[in-house]
């Protein structure tokens, strides 16, 4: 990853740089004074400076409302009580240790389920890879049911969204991006969805699915992805201030 800095105030700010194929230059700023800039490819560092110091004010006050930030919210020792979010509440995780669970196909077995305001892992392996795979697999498996049952909800609801036929809708582990959609019309969408407020997960679907009308970001893209969600705006707004959060 490349990293670029600037100067503001006299103070020296690290600016992460990500290269994309697309046409703006996006800003994001989240705890632990972690600055990205997206940018399309090729385009010259000064001009990135430039739009830093453009919008330095901005970038100071995002830095400042982290600056009391309790990181505890984002650690992850895969241990009894770190906060974890599904469906944009906040669970704790308990960890029950079984050593009289067994699979005969695997000596290694857990089931995981919700009990209150927790996520509880019966396990008779509760290493920290084992655990952290184990949630992984789990989370993947309620994003897909809450997929296909959103994108039934969002058919049933709306004429736009009824028309737009992908090819291929998947749930895959991406580490940077919520969802994508390429020119094959197939739409591949975070693993880790599941995590986030049904309006958050409506909102990420029809943005890839008005991709296959529109690839592109367009005035023609937004207005269709409004037809189908008037207040999409609020949910982009609110995805960018909490996005930090949902991590696994």
């Amino acid at each position: 990853m490349n990293k670029i800095s600037f100067n503001y105030e006299g103070r020296e700010l690290a600016v992460d740089i990500i290269y994309r194929k697309r046409k703006n230059i996006s800003l994001k700023v989240s705890p632990k004074e972690n600055i990205q800039i997206i940018a399309p490819h090729k385009v010259s560092s000064d001009l990135l400076k430039k739009v830093l110091q453009d919008n330095s004010k901005w970038i100071l006050s995002k830095l400042n409302k982290f600056k009391h930030f309790d990181d505890t919210i984002i650690k992850r020792d895969y241990e009894d009580d770190e906060i974890y979010y599904y469906m944009g509440k906040q669970y704790k995780l308990k960890i029950l240790k079984d050593m009289n669970l067994q699979n005969k196909n695997n000596k290694n077995y857990n089931y995981i389920e919700l009990k209150g305001d927790n996520i509880e892992i019966r396990t008779n392996n509760w290493e920290k890879d084992y655990i952290k795979e184990s949630l992984k697999k789990w989370y993947k498996l309620r994003s897909e049911e809450i997929i296909m049952d959103r994108i039934d909800h969002l058919r049933s609801k709306s004429d736009d969204f009824r028309k737009i036929e992908p090819n291929l809708v998947k749930v895959k582990e991406q580490k940077k991006i919520w969802g994508s959609c390429n020119t094959s019309k197939n739409i591949y969408i975070n693993s880790k969805i599941s995590m986030l407020p049904l309006d958050a997960v409506d909102y990420i679907i029809v943005h890839e699915f008005c991709h296959i009308i529109y690839m592109n970001h367009s005035k023609d893209f937004y207005k269709l992805v409004q037809n189908i969600i008037p207040n999409y705006k609020e949910i982009v707004l609110w995805l960018k201030e909490n996005n930090y959060k949902f991590v696994l």
